[in-house]
């Protein structure tokens, strides 16, 4: 390579590749984006939100980790809520909307400010390697110029071979207003990765003057709203109001009336679309008992008059849409400034990828985002940020950062990718997570500390301000366990006021197992060991102390999960060698062999996860893994 410093080039400017290209950046690595439009660099293609339960959780986490999603919707969310905020801390996630004009200007002044980040304009053509070896050399461009490299991550959303779809029309595009990415895809596609097609889909977005909102349901946000980011000082954008409105018999009859027009059921679409986010003909088919459904009505921005209909996602004609928006009560004399629309784009079996999202067979290749078979932008950017740190962790010859399913639902994610697989667009939910009681989001900067210090994308003072309130969590537990709770002690009255009889002397942490006391009963005793409410940098006392009383009532229960996640640790440190040849493996079963073959994985832990492969057999392929490595057979695999 001519002594040239080592980079790593991102192809695409959504969110998997801010993600991407921010981590590299901060990492110290040079990194280029490349992306056909800077001015649609951070764009919101489908409804301006993020976060949500799950979703939520995944960008707690890639924040502590060092990344920009949470920073962004801080700085320009206008509607921010937490999700399930009556149940369990486990499962409460927090969703905001973005201005998606100030998201999409904050999220490139921000790659702009990276001194080590490059942003170039362009299309990419395909992937360049030095003649006669597997090193890539580079990223070749439409107009025949190159960027070089040496690692490339490939972010390419609903770019490659994408195409809309409206009624009966078809448009190459790989969103409104943009051309696909023909070129990349199809290099892809020779070079004999496996491929297939998805399809997402966006909602008709109406002028907001057209709506009567005095017929509609209001959602105002919380107040205060609480930010996302770890780190954000507070929440600068004026908030407003959500709205609700539901479908209604008319509704269902123009859907049902005008099915054969639609792209979806008119046999116009080949790739398979989100199982947990159905567009509205697919509501009304699907589910036919259900007399109504629910749409949320979402402003895009302050600075236009722009209203996103979410959960009308449709691939009806526009005067079919028009007609289906007029029949919500409020929306008689609606306006569509821009029709929702189908798209489908070619994706890649991310079977074909290791742990750390890099491409099996490719050297210096990572792919993330939609291209891996999932949806949403917090599924994209939590890759993008695997993706990023693992390539410049390459570049530097450093081992990879692989999180495990009880670290974090980042883990759960990349785990069920590239050990599962994906035959529908893939959504993060609470319920794949085995061990969400310790996966909770308000705990993420904590638990990740350890791997946020080994990544080193944040800076001193925020690696600190981490450490101090861990410090202050353990302090505070403490005093609990010291603080002893008698009749006469200054406890007594509050215990006697929640019908608590006390036969003898009991610790606070125990006092707060049982469950007369709630959050009142808890802040009265809390406010007895001194100034653990005093607000500072990171620390939200309503916030401490939820998880405070979360931690010590599902105690048992994680202590218990603690045992059992041992007994797992310890396949996932036994590694698979690459050069094992399963289809010579004796004393497993053709159908456990068909899938070894086809998942590949690397550790047992991985492969006792593949559906179909039993304890039985990972305890018979343990035992094969350790002959053939003491014998030095790569052969005939023997028991």
């Amino acid at each position: 390579m001519g002594g040239r410093l080592k980079q790593v080039v991102v192809i695409g400017g959504g969110h998997a590749g801010i993600e991407a290209a921010y981590m590299a950046a901060r990492m110290g690595v040079a990194t280029s984006l490349l992306t056909m439009n800077l001015d649609q660099i951070g764009q919101m293609s489908c409804n301006p939100s993020i976060g949500g339960v799950g979703k939520g959780h995944m960008v707690r986490e890639l924040d502590a980790l060092g990344g920009a999603m949470g920073r962004l919707i801080d700085a320009t969310g206008i509607h921010f809520r937490i999700l399930n905020e009556s149940r369990g801390v486990a499962v409460r996630g927090p969703r905001a909307q973005a201005d998606k004009v100030k998201y999409r200007i904050a999220a490139r002044s921000l790659l702009e400010r990276l001194p080590n980040l490059h942003l170039r304009q362009g299309t990419a053509a395909g992937l360049l390697w030095e003649e006669g070896t597997r090193g890539l050399r580079g990223v070749e461009l439409l107009d025949g110029s190159v960027l070089p490299c040496d690692a490339v991550v490939v972010t390419s959303g609903t770019f490659l071979n994408g195409r809309i779809l409206i009624g009966e029309k078809r448009l190459e595009a790989g969103r409104a207003g943009e051309p696909p990415s023909t070129h990349l895809a199809e290099q892809l596609r020779a070079l004999g990765l496996r491929h297939r097609r998805l399809k997402t889909g966006t909602s008709p977005r109406l002028a907001k003057d057209s709506i009567d909102f005095s017929r509609l349901d209001e959602q105002p946000g919380d107040q205060p709203p609480r930010p996302f980011s770890f780190f954000s000082a507070g929440i600068p954008q004026s908030q407003v109001s959500c709205h609700i409105v539901h479908t209604t018999r008319e509704t269902e009859a123009i859907v049902r009336e005008n099915l054969p027009k639609s792209s979806l059921y008119g046999g116009h679409i080949e790739g398979v679309g989100p199982r947990y986010c159905p567009s509205i003909e697919d509501k009304f088919v699907k589910f036919p008992d259900k007399g109504r459904h629910q749409i949320f009505v979402e402003p895009e921005s302050l600075e236009t008059g722009e209203i996103y209909l979410a959960g009308l996602s449709t691939s009806m004609p526009p005067d079919v849409q028009l007609r289906m928006v007029r029949s919500l009560p409020g929306f008689e004399a609606a306006e569509i400034l821009r029709p929702g629309y189908a798209i489908e784009y070619d994706s890649f079996d991310p079977l074909q990828l290791r742990r750390d999202l890099s491409v099996e067979g490719l050297e210096g290749v990572w792919f993330a985002g939609q291209i891996n078979g999932t949806t949403g932008y917090e599924e994209a950017a939590g890759q993008g940020l695997l993706a990023g740190i693992n390539a410049a962790r390459w570049l530097r010859a450093q081992d990879p950062i692989v999180l495990g399913r009880e670290q974090a639902y980042l883990g759960v994610m990349v785990d069920d990718l590239v050990t599962k697989g994906t035959d529908e667009p893939y959504r993060m939910l609470t319920a794949r997570a085995e061990h969400r009681l310790g996966l909770a989001c308000d705990l993420a900067d904590g638990r990740l500390l350890p791997v946020a210090r080994e990544v080193g994308a944040l800076s001193a003072d925020e690696l600190a301000q981490v450490e101090a309130k861990v410090q202050r969590r353990e302090h505070l537990r403490a005093q609990c366990e010291e603080a002893w709770v008698t009749q006469t002690s200054p406890f007594g009255p509050i215990v006697a006021a929640a019908g608590i009889r006390l036969e003898a002397g009991l610790s606070l942490s125990e006092l707060f197992r049982r469950q007369q006391i709630g959050t009142a009963e808890a802040d009265d005793c809390l406010a007895l060991l001194g100034d653990w409410g005093l607000e500072q940098p990171g620390w939200n006392a309503a916030t401490e102390r939820d998880l405070l009383l979360f931690d010590l009532r599902y105690a048992p229960y994680r202590e218990r999960e603690a045992r059992l996640l041992e007994g797992q640790r310890a396949w996932d440190h036994v590694r698979i060698p690459s050069d094992l040849r399963v289809e010579h493996l004796h004393g497993i079963s053709s159908e456990v062999l068909e899938k070894l073959a086809l998942h590949r994985p690397e550790t047992l832990g991985q492969a006792s996860r593949i559906p179909g492969i039993t304890p039985a057999a990972v305890t018979i392929l343990h035992l094969l893994i350790h002959r053939s490595q003491h014998s030095g057979a790569k052969g005939e695999n023997r028991p």
